[in-house]
């Protein structure tokens, strides 16, 4: 089964039925960063989610980015920027919003690499070819194909990592690929809350301390950020 191909619980599906206002950023300055993502999210703006079509499988949704918030957006490039991170993980790519907020965050430290998985062909050529308009493509890497493979081969120590795939079980399958390489003091953002990832991370003695993280978009209102212990 491929990795994404299951059902989308009711919370995704409504936030995603949401208005979304038009984007904007606090925090990025680079214009050809802001006009990629500008275009992106005024595509995704214009979609029709009352009537859209939920279909489990990703490789129907070639041209859907299902995007975080500008917001939480936001928030991440300003964590990484912070914590001055240089290996920064993502599931998954998709047509590279996330991306775009963390890898603009080490653009404008000047260093590091964000390795981004996407299991859609369609998809990762799109976001390769927006992360180059962007003017980022010497700080993404991107692993195409199943993420609790290709995600296994990025160098450690991790030390910021976004897990905002489409099946809730998956999300906590490649924190368990990945949990060995995240430093002590990692920060991992769960963007979608799911359901399987917080039981894992608010067991006690897992390892995490964590927190809802309120984004303050209607669209999308918080996520998970768990720091690694």
């Amino acid at each position: 089964m491929p990795e994404d191909s299951q059902p989308v619980d009711g919370r995704f599906a409504d936030s995603m039925r949401r208005p979304r206002p038009p984007f904007r950023s606090a925090l990025i300055r680079d214009q050809r960063v802001l006009d990629v993502l500008d275009e992106l999210y005024e595509r995704e703006r214009h979609i029709n989610w009352e009537t859209y079509a939920h279909h489990p499988d990703p490789h129907h949704h070639t041209g859907t980015g299902f995007s975080l918030s500008p917001e939480q957006g936001d928030q991440l490039h300003l964590l990484v920027r912070y914590g001055r991170a240089h290996t920064v993980l993502e599931f998954a790519t998709s047509l590279g919003f996330s991306t775009l907020f963390l890898a603009a965050a080490l653009k404008a430290a000047g260093q590091g690499m964000v390795y981004t998985a996407e299991l859609v062909p369609e998809k990762a050529q799109q976001a390769r070819e927006n992360i180059a308009r962007a003017g980022l493509e010497d700080y993404v890497t991107l692993l195409e194909g199943d993420a609790r493979d290709t995600l296994a081969s990025v160098p450690e120590p991790i030390d910021f990592a976004l897990i905002d795939g489409w099946a809730p079980t998956v999300s906590l399958d490649v924190l368990k690929v990945i949990e060995p390489k995240l430093r002590a003091g990692a920060l991992v953002y769960n963007e979608n809350r799911d359901p399987e990832f917080l039981d894992y991370v608010q067991e006690p003695g897992s390892g995490y301390v964590n927190l809802p993280l309120l984004s303050g978009s209607a669209f999308k209102p918080q996520g998970e950020l768990s720091l690694r212990l």
